[in-house]
């Protein structure tokens, strides 16, 4: 199951309003697993 905030980071990786720096504070902060950081980061702008 994705983590709640998954779509929102998802959406504004693709937006380009979020950088990695961030995505990996979002995994810090438990709102994001590695695994969905990475799939986010596969994902083209």
């Amino acid at each position: 199951m994705a983590s709640k905030l998954f779509n929102y980071f998802l959406m504004c990786w693709i937006n380009g309003t979020v950088t990695e720096a961030q995505l990996t504070t979002a995994v810090s902060k438990g709102y994001l697993t590695e695994e969905e950081k990475t799939s986010i980061l596969a994902t083209p702008k």
